[in-house]
């Protein structure tokens, strides 16, 4: 019964694009959004039977990520577009909302744009997009320089240095999680910088309910930029995995798995 439970992937066409997703278990929807260095199943599997005992999970690849296609149009709110259609598909009219890292900003927009569809937002080492004034999008997209910038957002993200920073305790990781990570980064790392550059407005706080996950290792996002975001939040409720760094449901699972299930009881 329980391997019944677990999320199965399959493909669905929603917005025009075909989009790989991990659906399974019982009880209200809980979406997963992944980070910027893989896939759903990169992400969330090591969390996810166990949070299909309590929620309905639904794990997509985000466009451009994994085995989902990516958009004409890769902007956080297209992004946000094609979620809503997919709890449609999915018959959820609202869902937890949980995003780590690149995540958390497609999270936030999502929130915004439908907070009639997002029971509660949970955010896990990430936070809003600001925008960048419209003179240096100019500069930054010149010939010239945009490859630089591109390659300087692949270092800040994908080096072994950043990766480093993220990370207090390599041992809790899955061995081949660096190199899941490098061998993807030139894709991934195209998608997010496209997502930044068409941001048109910084991201404002959602009017839903809201908490916040944060592994304290983290030196990529540090407590201090938690700290930040839960009062731009209104002091959101905050909880902390010691011991955790940059993706905390892979590093303390058990702790994780708490902190959704007590945020999806709020």
């Amino acid at each position: 019964m329980n391997d019944i439970m677990n999320p199965q992937p399959t493909d669905l066409i929603i917005s025009g694009k075909q989009v790989h997703v991990w659906t399974g278990g019982s009880g209200p929807a809980l979406l997963l959004l992944h980070s910027a260095w893989g896939d759903a199943e990169m992400s969330w599997a090591p969390v996810w039977n166990e949070l299909s005992r309590s929620f309905t999970v639904i794990a997509p690849d985000m466009p451009g990520f994994g085995a989902s296609e990516p958009l004409d149009e890769p902007t956080l709110a297209v992004n946000a577009r094609v979620l809503k259609d997919l709890l449609l598909a999915r018959k959820a009219d609202r869902a937890v909302v949980v995003g780590n890292s690149f995540g958390a900003a497609v999270a936030i927009q999502f929130a915004s744009l439908y907070p009639e569809r997002t029971r509660h937002l949970v955010l896990v080492n990430g936070g809003y997009v600001p925008s960048l004034p419209g003179f240096i999008k100019k500069f930054i997209n010149m010939p010239a320089m945009e490859k630089r910038f591109r390659s300087l957002v692949r270092n800040m993200a994908y080096s072994d240095k950043a990766l480093a920073k993220a990370f207090p305790d390599p041992s809790k990781l899955p061995p081949a999680l660096f190199d899941s990570i490098h061998q993807n980064e030139e894709k991934h790392s195209r998608v997010v910088f496209d997502a930044f550059m068409k941001q048109t407005k910084p991201q404002a706080p959602p009017s839903v309910p809201a908490t916040i996950i944060w592994g304290t290792g983290d030196r990529l996002t540090t407590m201090k930029q938690a700290g930040t975001l839960r009062k731009w939040l209104g002091n959101a409720d905050f909880v902390a995995i010691n011991g955790a760094g940059h993706m905390p449901q892979i590093e303390q699972p058990g702790e994780f798995v708490e902190a959704v299930k007590r945020a999806g009881e709020l």
